[in-house]
């Protein structure tokens, strides 16, 4: 597995470089392709924005890393979760809504056409009912990182089966979703197989 921690890095403006014990990782999206998230980052609050997370994985299986996991950031909105929190993006348009003008595209929540040819996922979820797909190479190296992050903090190698909210959440150590913790949150979406990832990850070596 190959960690590229250089191309897409962040200066301290954007995180807390305070080391901290770890007890669970949380998946998220990036809501957008291209490392547009990145981007958006560095522009935010005159380039101090700290809701960022410490990874992003692409949909060519590409792992970056923005900053040390030992590390923490903002990226929960909750002081009780940030500090022993590490955080992964999935790079994913999210939740899509068909063109007014053409039924056939599909337009993500900011403007931007879904312009991929992977097949849209269909199900009726938090007031939304069309979901972009993951890759199989992603899927991939999310277990393979997740793996590793969790031997190398001592985080229990188990995952939450479901990406709905539960009072558990805060407690659970382990991976979870963004999701698990709000019922507004659409990450990650019903696109992500849950129990196939748990499953999986649960049987890595």
């Amino acid at each position: 597995m190959s960690i590229d921690n250089t191309t897409y890095k962040l200066n301290e403006k954007h995180y807390i470089a305070e080391g901290t014990d770890k007890n669970r990782i949380v998946l998220g999206l990036t809501y957008c392709t291209g490392m547009k998230h990145y981007n958006s980052w560095l522009n935010r609050y005159n380039g101090k924005y700290t809701k960022t997370a410490m990874f992003t994985i692409g949909l060519n299986g590409k792992i970056y890393e923005h900053f040390s996991p030992n590390y923490y950031s903002n990226y929960m909105m909750d002081n009780k979760l940030n500090e022993n929190t590490i955080t992964i993006l999935l790079e994913n348009e999210g939740w899509l809504v068909k063109d007014l003008i053409n039924e056939n595209q599909y337009i993500n929540y900011i403007g931007y056409i879904y312009n991929r040819e992977d097949t849209i996922v269909e199900k009726s979820w938090r007031n939304q009912k069309f979901w972009a797909p993951f890759s199989d190479k992603q899927i991939k190296s999310t277990i393979e990182l997740t793996t590793k992050l969790c031997n190398n903090f001592k985080i229990p190698i188990k995952a939450v089966s479901h990406n709905t909210n539960f009072d558990g959440a805060y407690d659970f150590n382990g991976v979870l979703y963004k999701s698990n913790f709000k019922k507004y949150y659409t990450d990650i979406s019903p696109a992500w197989d849950c129990e196939q990832f748990k499953n999986k990850l649960e049987k890595h070596e």
